[in-house]
């Protein structure tokens, strides 16, 4: 029992972010925007967390996520005609384009610039931070796909998180890979009741 608190103890930060950000998700599965205060919240938690990891690109998406956080409330609520009532749609073609060439140049940019810090993983940082942003961006528009590109980049995460040996962190991200499984089922059937509707 000693050795669970210790862990617990040392480990309380990384503990109190993993289950914020698990709630966020599940309540952004439901499409409750008080997910996005959840999230900002676990965030914060996690600047502090990769930071003192050297996962420098990591620490900064996760300040890109508070500006997002606090965009996806004011999204939700404000982007359409009711407030509040913001539907599901399914990202265009030509925006997901551009989003995955914006991703492939974001990844090299990001993994060229981390590589002057002493990070041991630039490029790895470099590409999570890209799949983080361009996700976060497009569940703030409640775009459909943006569970499946979650389901990518958290599964992206868990390697490097593991190699960095953020254990709670792993598991973290395996559940977030699984609820964003969840999350896209489940907003699958909402657009499909929009559209019939």
């Amino acid at each position: 029992m000693d050795v669970i608190f210790n862990w617990l103890s040392a480990n309380i930060i990384e503990v109190a972010a993993t289950v914020l950000g698990i709630s966020y998700v599940l309540l952004a599965i439901k499409q409750n925007i008080w997910c996005w205060l959840l999230g900002i919240v676990s965030v914060a938690l996690y600047i502090i967390i990769f930071f003192t990891e050297r996962l420098y690109g990591d620490a900064a998406l996760q300040l890109f996520y508070l500006f997002f956080g606090f965009y996806g409330w004011y999204h939700w609520y404000f982007g359409s005609a009711k407030p509040n009532s913001l539907p599901v749609t399914s990202i265009p073609k030509k925006t997901a384009w551009v989003l995955a060439v914006a991703i492939a140049l974001s990844s090299f940019v990001f993994g060229y610039v981390l590589s002057f810090t002493d990070s041991d993983i630039p490029y790895w940082d470099g590409f999570t931070t890209a799949l983080g942003l361009a996700a976060t961006w497009m569940t703030a528009r409640k775009y459909l796909e943006n569970w499946l590109l979650w389901i990518f980049a958290n599964a992206v995460c868990v390697g490097v998180y593991y190699y960095k040996g953020l254990y709670p962190t792993v598991f973290y991200y395996i559940i977030l890979a699984l609820l964003a499984y969840r999350g896209y089922t489940i907003w699958k059937k909402d657009i499909k009741t929009t559209k019939d509707g």
